[in-house]
């Protein structure tokens, strides 16, 4: 009778031993799944970051294009022709010849030279963003001095791997307040925009 209880003792301990190991594997798969989650929201806000700063140096760019040719400024601005975000990435980019080959001077104009630099520029973008778009205004700085101008640039890109289901619709990373109502981006969350203030 002794010897019963001995043994159906050691069964109940063995029995609790095996609970609190199962406990510390359903905890570690926890742990594990939400380190797991943390590196893939990592990784996501990595390249998000990655794009603002390719973003930023396209803007810088075309600031430098802008200086070049301060009297052509108004030629700059870049409305899409009345095309949404999607038809602005199906439509293939203008080749404007009269500023290419060997002796191009005498053939450019300030408005050709824009023209020729909004359409290499947009090449540049679409090439490193991907679906890069871009939205440009020309705004008339008050003075003194009169006459200044400064560029406000939208660069657009599409990037689904940040549409997150949980985003609100009023958070600032949403395209309806990112990007400028020409760009016909809708509530789109996976269009993103960076703006920037060119001043020429």
């Amino acid at each position: 009778m002794h010897v019963n209880a001995h043994f159906r003792g050691r069964r109940r301990v063995r029995g609790v031993s095996l609970l609190e190991v199962l406990i510390s594997v359903l905890l570690s798969a926890i742990g594990l799944l939400a380190l797991a989650g943390s590196n893939v929201a990592s990784i996501r806000y990595t390249k998000m970051s990655q794009y603002r700063g390719t973003a930023a140096m396209l803007a810088a760019d075309l600031g430098e294009r802008m200086r070049a040719n301060k009297v052509g400024i108004k030629s700059y601005a870049f409305s899409g022709n009345g095309k949404t975000f999607d038809e602005q990435v199906a439509a293939a980019i203008d080749t404007d010849s009269s500023c290419q080959g060997l002796n191009p001077i005498p053939a450019c104009t300030e408005v050709t030279v824009a023209t020729y630099d909004m359409n290499n520029w947009r090449r540049i973008v679409r090439s490193q963003l991907p679906q890069g778009s871009v939205y440009v205004t020309i705004v008339d700085l008050p003075g003194p001095p009169a006459g200044q101008s400064a560029a406000d640039v939208w660069i657009a890109w599409n990037d689904p791997a940040v549409a997150n289901p949980d985003e609100n619709t009023t958070d600032a990373r949403n395209s309806a307040t990112e990007c400028p109502d020409g760009l016909s981006a809708g509530a789109d969350k996976s269009i993103r925009c960076s703006f920037f203030r060119i001043n020429v």
